[in-house]
């Protein structure tokens, strides 16, 4: 009776919920597409940018890094790049960027460090809570939250990549029931729109 009444109660508790989803300029000459896995093909340096743009609920958007993914963020909807283009191309005070090597975070003014670094083979996600107030940006690797976030993101931005000789495979874009993000005892939050400076 137990078990029954367990297995009841996981039935009824709300599930994630998929988001089809697309790319945004994506040019083939650079990009080779299989499916959801992704591989650097061109010479320079590509971004992908990805659709929906997010406004609403709480949105998880994860990767698997297969071989060396340069940076994964957000940048806000107005942003459009073309080919070769880097994220920060449009302006740092549009995007926000968690870099691979040292796990640091940019957007406007020093570059903060104190997330994780990933590295081939390790799953990176962003969970964007657009219902809380202030809306935040919240990094995980392999299912860990990471200690450094971002508050008061626009009200629509897209996920993006960029990438060099890189691949990545998106495992999920899908609304949450609930956010994963706890912004915990040593958690930092860094604001959107400010100037950040580094802890020294």
């Amino acid at each position: 009776m137990h078990s029954y009444k367990n297995k009841k109660q996981q039935e009824s508790q709300p599930k994630s919920s998929y988001i089809p989803h697309t790319t945004v300029g994506l040019c083939l000459e650079d990009i080779k597409v299989d499916g959801d896995t992704f591989t650097s093909i061109g010479d320079g340096v590509s971004t992908i940018l990805f659709d929906p743009v997010v406004k609403k609920g709480v949105v998880k958007f994860e990767v698997l890094n297969i071989k060396e993914l340069e940076c994964i963020g957000i940048a806000d909807e107005s942003v459009q790049l073309n080919r070769n283009e880097k994220p920060e191309d449009r302006g740092w005070d549009k995007i926000v960027m968690y870099d691979y090597c040292i796990g640091w975070i940019g957007h406007i003014g020093d570059s903060v460090e104190g997330n994780a670094a990933f590295k081939t083979g390790d799953r990176v996600a962003l969970e964007l809570n657009m219902d809380s107030i202030p809306r935040t940006l919240t990094f995980f690797k392999n299912g860990e939250e990471q200690p450094l976030f971002v508050s008061d993101i626009p009200a629509a931005v897209r996920a993006h990549l960029q990438m060099k000789g890189d691949s990545f495979q998106v495992l999920k874009f899908e609304l949450l029931p609930v956010p994963l993000a706890k912004h915990g005892e040593g958690s930092r939050s860094l604001e959107f729109g400010n100037e950040w400076k580094e802890d020294k």
